[in-house]
């Protein structure tokens, strides 16, 4: 069983905490030991008013567990096989590649950190140290983008021709000390939240050639409203939106990917699959299971029977990265397509 602790608990924080504690409860694979926020209240079950309905609520007993203002002295006193890093963006990479420099596997929330030097330092210190990296790039797990993912790579329905994907509402006013709206601290909607359906992009049709981007800054920081187009080399369609600018608007997610002989969309009305006559095909079982719950449960079997990790390896983050620096020269020239490097 490994022994992990959890750093951070803002909003994504709690929600790994709930995953955490459930592990605990079930006796499996991982046993959450030590919790660490440098705002001691925190542990004092504060609520939060989190954008994602379900994510960093719950009511928690923190005296089971040690607690911590000080990352550098709970992993100095605890023996810790992973850790969760749940901080703001700018800290991501300092913070796992003191851990990892530990002998300390890591969990580290997405985006993987501001820029692709970063990554890669990251990468390096893992592969240094004989240590497993992961990013929270949870749509790898979640079930719907699942079985979009099978869709492409099965060819079940023939070739992809054009995809749309949106996520977006509500700005995030809730981060400690407003970070996450300082294009510095978090480089806005872009790398955290847009960056969800670049790494899908990029895990389900590949990497692009070229972007050409539009972004608008609302809340004077990084870009709040943003809309990609992916040039690949083969006439494929692919474009994105993401908006937090929604002010009063819940959160959603959405999906449209045509096919040469059907489609599949996702929605609030949730995952429907046709096939060229209309008829829907959509599977009556999938994975439902809490992807953040499915991200670290598979990184902890990698970890615990040496396997590879096939499905979220972090060079893939390191490149989404790279899509979105793209991107993000691209909005900062006026939608000057751009080559992703």
């Amino acid at each position: 069983m490994l022994r992990a602790g959890l750093i951070g608990l803002g909003g994504m924080g709690r929600g790994h905490l709930g995953n955490l504690i459930r592990f605990t409860a079930e006796n499996e694979i991982i046993k959450l030991t030590s919790i660490c926020d440098i705002d001691p209240e925190k542990f004092k079950n504060v609520d939060l008013n989190f954008n994602i309905k379900g994510m960093g609520t719950g009511s928690y007993d923190f005296d089971q567990f040690n607690c911590y203002t000080d990352m550098d002295e709970m992993i100095a006193k605890e023996e810790l096989d992973i850790v969760v890093i749940a901080l703001p963006t700018y800290l991501h990479c300092p913070a796992t590649v003191k851990c990892l420099k530990k002998g300390i596997n890591v969990l580290c929330e997405k985006p993987m950190a501001l820029n692709a030097e970063e990554c890669q330092l990251m990468i390096d210190t893992a592969n240094q140290m004989g240590k497993r990296l992961m990013v929270g790039q949870c749509l790898r797990f979640w079930g719907e983008y699942m079985e979009l993912k099978k869709l492409v790579s099965g060819k079940m329905l023939g070739k992809p021709i054009s995809g749309y994907f949106y996520r977006g509402g509500s700005p995030p006013l809730w981060s400690y000390q407003n970070w996450i709206l300082k294009r510095e601290c978090g480089g806005g909607a872009l790398h955290d939240q847009h960056v969800h359906d670049v790494d899908t992009i990029n895990y389900i049709f590949g990497m692009p050639d070229r972007v050409t981007s539009l972004g608008r800054v609302v809340f004077a920081g990084g870009y709040d409203a943003v809309s990609t187009n992916y040039i690949y080399n083969d006439d494929l369609v692919i474009n994105a939106q993401d908006d937090w600018s929604m002010m009063g608007r819940g959160f959603s997610m959405v999906y449209r990917v045509s096919f040469e002989y059907g489609s599949a969309t996702f929605d609030h009305e949730g995952l429907k699959i046709l096939n060229k006559d209309g008829n829907d095909i959509t599977p009556s079982e999938y994975d439902k299971e809490n992807a953040y719950y499915s991200e670290l449960k598979y990184l902890a079997e990698c970890i615990i029977n040496n396997a590879p990790n096939t499905i979220n390896p972090p060079e893939d983050s390191c490149n989404t990265i790279k899509i979105i620096e793209a991107e993000t020269k691209s909005a900062d020239n006026k939608g000057e397509i751009t080559k992703v490097i």
